[in-house]
């Protein structure tokens, strides 16, 4: 190959080489911008929306928790103090017996 075709050859592939980083640079400026406009404010707002959901999930699993506490001790309540009314009589009822 001659000089000039060599040279021909270097200044086509430096040319090419200049393109293709001038592209990637258009490309790179074209994805930055749809980031910047599109996808950060999509994000936050699904946070916004992910933070909301999260203080709702935690306030509904307070009250579940309260109701749940409260229906408890109302069971436990409710029959330990029948049951202590009746061995209270029946111990009562033993004792006046025993005492004739």
């Amino acid at each position: 190959m001659s000089s000039d075709k060599l040279k021909d050859v270097k200044a086509a592939g430096e040319n090419a080489a200049e393109t293709a980083r001038d592209e990637i640079e258009a490309v790179k400026a074209h994805v930055e911008r749809l980031i910047t406009k599109h996808i950060v404010p999509a994000l936050t707002n699904a946070g916004g929306k992910a933070e909301n959901l999260t203080e709702q999930a935690v306030a509904n699993a307070r009250e579940l928790a309260n109701h749940a506490r409260n229906d408890i001790s109302k069971q436990t309540r409710g029959p330990s103090s029948l049951v202590s009314i009746a061995i209270s009589g029946v111990v009562g009822f033993i004792l006046g017996r025993l005492s004739r």
